[in-house]
């Protein structure tokens, strides 16, 4: 498996720090979400024209890769969805420049009428797709918020299935809220589109769902990625750890190792 971590759970990390202990670490992929503070991928310096060829070299000489970029882009606020498509654009440019694959974006959460919901989903998603699709980026709609239902997700697909540029970013633990240990019926609805992987661990505790180190707690992680195998997935197995929205949890330098281990002895 392709293991990857995602920059959230490191948000005190430098660049460099993020790098060189991620091949210490025995990862071979990043993704990027954050660096120092910034969440805009157009305003890290790294990845700024001018530095470019440096960050690639110094990526190259760890062995590692960077697999996506995550965005904060969503379109379920209309105020922002001109922004948001703004936000996408730019991330996409730099993603290209930097020869980063995909980019992250939401669905997020249903406001008012669900199938309209739908409609303003898909509608940005197509235009970031086509904007993305001789750029050699695909925009992959993460299963997250309010668009973890088969319900949703599938109006929203059947829409824009025909973009080459689009995907699906699975976060096992979101879809999880929802059918627990049934997301077999889950996973068989989206599994053509299914590019990237998002792991995290949760107790169940009613409405409430405790984030735990990876094999503490109940989310099926080494059922769902034993027949991911099984399945074919080529893409990365990314661990994110949501240290920057819960500065409680334990630090990067517990949970980044705990998360290799766990996923080797799967």
């Amino acid at each position: 498996m392709k293991l990857a971590f995602s920059t959230l759970g490191c948000p005190d990390w430098t660049f460099e720090k993020v790098v060189t202990e991620g091949q210490r670490m025995g990862y071979t992929g990043i993704e990027i979400r954050g660096i120092d503070g910034e969440m805009r991928a157009e305003k890290i310096p790294q990845f700024f024209p001018e530095n470019a060829e440096k960050t690639k070299k110094m990526l190259r000489d760890k062995g590692l890769t960077v697999v996506g970029f995550g965005t904060s882009v969503n379109f379920h606020d209309d105020e922002h969805y001109d922004e948001s498509l703004k936000e996408g654009r730019q991330a996409i440019d730099v993603c290209a420049l930097m020869g980063i694959p995909a980019i992250r974006v939401f669905g997020d959460r249903i406001i008012g009428d669900e199938t309209e919901a739908i409609k303003k989903v898909a509608k940005g998603l197509r235009m970031l797709c086509e904007y993305a699709k001789d750029k050699h980026v695909i925009v992959m709609l993460e299963i997250h918020g309010d668009f973890n239902r088969l319900e949703v997700v599938m109006p929203v697909i059947e829409r824009v299935k025909d973009c080459p540029a689009f995907a699906i970013l699975w976060d096992i633990a979101h879809s999880d809220r929802t059918y627990g240990d049934n997301w077999r019926a889950f996973y068989d609805g989206i599994k053509p589109w299914v590019r990237h992987l998002h792991i995290k661990d949760h107790l169940r505790n009613n409405d409430s769902y405790d984030l735990c180190l990876p094999g503490e707690g109940e989310v099926p992680i080494g059922d769902i990625c034993t027949v991911l195998q099984a399945d074919g997935y080529k893409g990365w197995y990314s661990f994110e750890w949501e240290k920057k929205w819960h500065p409680s949890l334990p630090e990067p330098e517990i949970a980044f190792p705990c998360y290799v281990k766990c996923m080797k002895t799967l």
